[in-house]
């Protein structure tokens, strides 16, 4: 009988094409997303108050319908967004935006909304401190 293969190929054949089957099992599970995910697009930018930048403010992006993404500016005023934990971006469609911090200033006068569309998104965001109100 003429033999093709030593054992020993076939062993590390084997192996070879079970690691492959495990690494193939990891990335499906990785890269699992419901049904019903909506279009997202990545968004980041800029908060500045006052033309500073804004550190350590929450910003959340509410669309029409579904969940909000949110993102935390760093010391230099950025922020990107995220959707959920494995999902950077906000969902495709006009959003109410809030931002967060103890700062303040007048969020009536900036009316905050942004359009995120499909592709990337810099959306930067400006913001005037509240006029400061004469006391008696």
């Amino acid at each position: 009988m003429l033999k093709l293969f030593s054992s020993h190929t076939l062993k590390s054949v084997s192996l070879f094409l079970f690691g492959l089957f495990l690494f193939g099992l990891f990335q499906a599970g990785c890269s699992y997303q419901p049904d019903d995910m909506p279009k997202i697009a990545p968004v980041s930018g800029v908060v500045t108050l006052d033309g500073q930048p804004l550190p350590e403010a929450e910003i959340l992006f509410q669309p029409s319908s579904g969940r909000a993404s949110t993102g935390m500016t760093d010391e230099n005023g950025e922020y990107t967004l995220l959707f959920n934990r494995n999902t950077y971006g906000a969902k495709v469609d006009d959003h109410d935006v809030s931002i967060i911090t103890y700062k303040q200033f007048d969020q009536e006068l900036s009316k905050l909304t942004a359009k995120v569309t499909e592709g990337d998104n810099v959306i930067n965001l400006e913001l005037k401190s509240k006029p400061k109100t004469k006391t008696r």
